[in-house]
């Protein structure tokens, strides 16, 4: 999972726009290790910082208007925001009879800026819809990079198992960014026909790339990428990575803890024990004393 994360895109009001070297939500996104729960949490938090910032108060069919019929800038800034508001119960309930709408515009978009694509694939992941399912796969093939992360990601979350082929040949997109996305879809879509070439995704240069292929794997139920979630266990081992900082390594022993929970195995288990028991991080201690515990329960 590389080096300080970057500051998120912020869309600005008044027809602003970000400097050359700001960089798209989906970059920023990918700086971590990808699990939907990193995904909710930053929708949320950037979701609240705009509230404050925006005056009116728009929903999210509003903000679906503006992408159909917006200006050429509002448009992009108009899905950024609806990806933000549909994280709330409420606003999914509203958008449920428009997913239609919402295909169309994430279809029509396939010429504009690829921001309002990027965001729109983001709310239909969010709705989790099948019917956004065939849109989403075309998208597999854009030639935008992001666009490919941020499809993969909502086919992912929707569980489309329509996905799996072309997710697997992402798997060896010359883009790291999209292998690692592509990897984290087919874990979280649980299709078995993804198992031999996640296996071989254990042996990707880029580090992201083989974790999340070794979490994908415990949650297909192999244990081929036990050797990569001990390394993921081990406080030790990722001190001594100079690229990590605090929180990406937190978040890596919290998703090698849930992903090794799901298999029987002894050395996994010893080491959520041991950090359970002495990790510096209190949290992190929680999380792997109420992981071995579903676990004994589910022996019952």
């Amino acid at each position: 999972m590389k080096g300080n994360q970057d500051e998120a895109e912020t869309p600005l009001e008044g027809g602003s726009q970000p400097s050359s070297d700001d960089i798209s939500f989906g970059r920023t996104l990918i700086q971590f290790f990808v699990i939907p729960a990193l995904v909710v949490a930053l929708s949320v938090g950037l979701f609240s910082f705009f509230a404050w910032l925006v005056s009116d108060e728009k929903t999210s069919v509003d903000y679906l208007h503006e992408v159909q019929v917006g200006s050429a800038n509002r448009r992009w800034q108009a899905a950024f925001e609806l990806s933000k508001l549909i994280t709330m119960d409420a606003e999914r309930s509203r958008m449920e009879g428009l997913v239609p709408e919402m295909i169309r515009a994430f279809e029509k978009a396939v010429d504009d800026d690829p921001r309002v694509r990027h965001y729109m694939a983001l709310s239909l992941g969010h709705l989790r819809d099948d019917a956004a399912g065939p849109g989403l796969i075309q998208a597999l093939s854009d030639p935008d990079a992001t666009t490919r992360i941020y499809a993969s990601w909502a086919l992912g979350n929707i569980g489309e198992s329509r996905a799996v082929e072309p997710l697997l040949e992402l798997v060896g997109d010359d883009d790291f960014g999209v292998r690692k996305m592509a990897v984290y879809a087919l874990g979280a879509i649980g299709d078995n026909r993804a198992v031999a070439r996640l296996e071989a995704a254990l042996g990707d240069p880029q580090r992201d790339v083989a974790w999340n292929a070794a979490v994908s794997l415990a949650k297909l139920g192999s244990p081929s990428g036990e050797p990569l979630l001990l390394q993921m266990l081990d406080r030790e081992f990722l001190d001594r990575i100079s690229d990590m900082n605090e929180s990406q390594k937190l978040l890596a022993m919290e998703s090698a803890i849930q992903a090794a929970s799901l298999l029987s195995s002894l050395k996994l288990n010893e080491q959520i024990h041991e950090i359970g028991n002495s990790d510096p991080n209190l949290s992190l201690r929680s999380v792997a004393k109420k992981a071995l515990a579903n676990e004994e329960k589910s022996k019952k």
